[in-house]
């Protein structure tokens, strides 16, 4: 399809994401291992095993007991910490174990 003018990348992207909610979704939910590191500090980070998610779950896996208390008694602050970093809510719940 031709464009009669030239479109930025900002105005492009927007067609984009208007377009593609769920695929603004998974490229958010594939953002949360990078910006992890920056959410619950390196201690926590260097102590998780997996990060998965499913139906909008975080679900972390720890190799730690004392760190998996730690993200389950923090996990509305993370939450919130995360979907702001994404800039949508993506993470409506964290579950650590």
């Amino acid at each position: 399809m031709r464009r009669s003018r030239p479109m930025s990348i900002g105005e492009l992207w927007s067609g984009f994401v208007e377009e593609n909610p769920t695929r603004m979704r998974r490229l958010a939910e594939a953002r949360i291992p990078d910006l992890w590191p920056e959410v619950v500090g390196p201690g926590a980070a260097s102590l998780t095993r997996s990060l998965t998610m499913r139906n909008g779950v975080l679900y972390v896996a720890l190799t730690s007991s004392v760190a998996r208390h730690d993200i389950f008694m923090r996990r509305t602050e993370l939450r919130h910490r995360l979907n702001e970093l994404l800039g949508m809510n993506v993470v409506s719940n964290i579950i650590a174990k």
